[in-house]
């Protein structure tokens, strides 16, 4: 049985690739504004512009498939997992609900990372999930502080902004790595169920095999 998550996962990891390149070139472009002025207008204000801009039609574009696919990835978690903790619908709310998604991001990937430790092929997975829920939400709720300190700024400090492309560089770093481990957990833990339901059948064939078909004349 196909996982539910499968398509969204494809498409959310080209997003996000395709996000943290643009937040590379963000990032180096911030670098040259803070170390040299005058060679950033002349040679990278028009290309810092057009990344700026396509980072934030990426990003509105990936918070809208990233719920989907958070959604998704949770219907797979609650089918594969007997008395999985979180549904689809608790584990939406703590991506959208303000405040309680400082607990509900976080817990969500340590609930995933528990989950997997459980299979020891995907121990080491399981505790990189865990690892990495805390400093996500760290550097989610520091790039929305920084970007609110940047766009309140009359006049932006390199150093400033540098720390903005930062910030989002490492989150969004953060975030496409989950979305890797978590859906090739999910990919290992589908593949062993199906060999589990397999292997009864295989063995009823083995054992009361079809008596051969004679043709007589």
């Amino acid at each position: 049985m196909p996982l539910k998550s499968e398509l969204w996962t494809f498409v959310l990891k080209i997003l996000l690739g395709a996000l943290l390149a643009a937040s590379a070139v963000d990032l180096a472009c911030s670098a040259v504004y803070m170390t040299d002025l005058d060679l950033f207008s002349q040679h990278f204000y028009y290309i810092y512009g057009f990344v700026d801009i396509v980072t934030v039609v990426l990003y509105y574009i990936i918070v809208v498939v990233y719920l989907i696919w958070i959604f998704r990835v949770h219907k797979d978690l609650n089918r594969l997992f007997l008395q999985y903790p979180r549904t689809p619908g608790g584990a939406l709310a703590c991506m959208i609900i303000p405040f309680y998604s400082l607990y509900g991001l976080p817990s969500t990937y340590q609930f995933i990372g528990s989950y997997y430790q459980r299979t020891p092929a995907l121990r080491k997975d399981g505790q990189w999930i865990q690892g990495l829920s805390v400093p996500l939400v760290i550097f989610v709720f520091a790039s929305n502080i920084v970007n609110r300190f940047v766009g309140k700024a009359d006049e932006v400090s390199g150093s400033l902004l540098f720390a903005s492309s930062l910030v989002s560089f490492v989150a969004y770093v953060i975030f496409l790595t989950l979305c890797i481990l978590v859906s090739r957990g999910l990919y290992a833990i589908q593949v062993r169920a199906d060999d589990t339901q397999l292997e009864p059948l295989t063995e009823q064939i083995i054992v009361n095999p079809e008596p051969p078909i004679s043709l007589k004349s």
